[in-house]
């Protein structure tokens, strides 16, 4: 599927307002809500929107303390590894790098305490080397949309 200009706006619409009604986006740029419709049926079935969701503040729910793992695996085993932290749910990004490291995590909890016991729980992983931490002092800039060029 090529996108087009509407399909463009379409979604940068939805990622700035995901509830956004399919009325209001038909409304904004002068089109049918019919037409609305199928243009989003056609690029949630093409994978461009994977899905809707809210974006929860983390200071209001107690996971304030955000810090990024660097975890060195046994040779040939980062990606076992990698799909098999995907079930830790403080881990909110896991990476696979070039470098001197194997995998990057962005880990978020609640405080010191929990992530020592992360941590702990990481470097057990059989194929884990070893872990370098880097805690955040200060989050500046944290965001989850992506560009959306035009032709």
């Amino acid at each position: 599927m090529d996108l087009d200009e509407v399909d463009r706006k379409i979604l940068a619409i939805l990622q700035a307002d995901g509830r956004a009604a399919l009325s209001e986006i038909a409304r904004r740029l002068d089109m049918g809500t019919a037409t609305i419709h199928e243009r989003t049926n056609a690029l949630e079935e093409e994978g461009y929107i994977r899905e809707y969701r809210a974006v929860l503040d983390p200071d209001l729910l107690g996971r304030n303390e955000v810090g990024f793992v660097r975890v060195n695996t046994t040779a040939g085993r980062s990606s076992e590894v990698a799909e098999r932290l995907v079930e830790v749910t403080a881990i909110q990004e896991i990476h696979e790098l070039t470098g001197d490291a194997d995998l990057l995590l962005k880990v978020r909890v609640a405080d010191r305490r929990e992530l020592t016991e992360l941590l702990r729980e990481v470097g057990q992983y059989d194929g884990v080397e070893d872990t370098a931490t880097d805690v955040a002092l200060r989050s500046v800039k944290e965001e989850h949309t992506l560009r959306i060029d035009h032709e």
